[in-house]
């Protein structure tokens, strides 16, 4: 049996344009070892290999009559937000009519008292919001 952390956000979260944010949740739904932190990061209590996954639901956008312009919205994971942030693991995509649900696994390792995170980015002309939000971390590792 692994050592599992997940975070889940089903309100929503507004996303500014043009600028990293870092996604935020309502509550953990596992929290072994007590890897969550802030309900934003989670932190592995000692090295180990990990499957870190996240899943976000981009709310629709209003675009502007007679604008074609491309939008792109980006996610990646990231290793120290708030200190000497490290990315990995990045995913874009351009937008779609209607909602958008971008999901990533990724392999890494995670270090002892490292917090990771995930954030997102967006080019839109406005805010746009996340209705959606999920952040897992396991190891088998203990």
């Amino acid at each position: 049996m692994g050592t599992v952390c997940k975070l889940y956000r089903d309100t929503p979260q507004v996303i500014p344009p043009n600028t990293w944010t870092l996604v935020t949740f309502d509550t953990a739904l596992r929290n072994d070892y007590g890897m969550a932190r802030d309900l934003s990061l989670i932190v592995p209590p000692q090295d180990g290999d990990f499957i870190w996954g996240r899943n976000i639901r981009w709310e629709d956008i209003a675009i502007p009559d007679g604008d074609k312009r491309p939008r792109q919205f980006m996610d990646r994971f990231v290793r120290d937000p708030h200190g000497a942030s490290d990315d990995t693991g990045a995913q874009d995509g351009t937008d779609t009519p209607g909602r958008d649900w971008d999901t990533t696994v990724w392999l890494f390792k995670g270090y002892a008292g490292v917090p990771i995170g995930v954030e997102v980015w967006h080019d839109h002309h406005e805010a746009a919001v996340i209705g959606h939000a999920q952040f897992a971390a396991q190891t088998n590792d203990y």
